[in-house]
C-alpha cells in the first residue's frame, strides 16, 4: 500500500530538470539506463521526472556528482522468461545409486537362493516328489 500522501513524480522536460540539477535543492536522483530517465527528488519530497536523450547521462552524472547527490542505479528488472530452475543433479545421483543398491541386493539374493539348491535336491519348501 502506498502513503496516503504519495504522489507520483511530475514529468518535465530535460532541460528544466537540467536546471534543477544544477541549482535546486535536490536530495537524491535516481537514474534508470534501460529507459533513459532520469528523476530526482526535492527537499519538500517532490520528484520530477524527464527523459534524458542519447549520451547525456556522462554529463547528468557529473553534475550530481560535483554538487554530492546522492545518485542510484535503477536496476533492470527480471525476466523469467528464458531462465531455468536449478537442477539438483545430486539427488538424482543420489537415487540412481539406492536403485543400483537395490537392483545389486536383488540379484544377489536371488543368486544365493538359486546356488544354495543343487541340481537333483529339493528345496525344503517343496513337498517330496512322489
Amino acid at each position: 500500500m502506498c502513503a496516503p500522501d504519495a504522489r507520483a513524480a511530475q514529468q518535465v522536460s530535460y532541460p528544466q530538470l537540467l536546471e534543477q540539477v544544477r541549482s535546486g535543492p535536490l536530495i537524491r536522483a535516481v537514474i534508470n539506463r534501460r529507459g533513459h530517465d532520469v528523476e530526482i527528488k526535492f527537499r519538500d519530497s517532490t520528484e520530477w521526472r524527464a527523459f534524458y536523450p542519447p549520451g547525456a547521462q556522462p554529463e547528468l552524472q557529473r553534475l550530481l556528482h560535483e554538487r554530492h547527490i546522492r545518485v542510484i542505479f535503477a536496476a533492470p528488472p527480471r525476466t523469467h522468461r528464458g531462465t531455468r530452475a536449478a537442477v539438483h543433479h545430486h539427488l538424482r545421483y543420489i537415487a540412481a545409486a539406492a536403485l543400483a543398491a537395490l537392483v545389486l541386493a536383488a540379484t544377489g539374493w536371488w543368486m544365493l537362493r538359486r546356488r544354495s539348491r543343487a541340481p537333483g535336491t529339493r528345496a525344503p519348501d517343496q513337498p517330496p516328489a512322489g
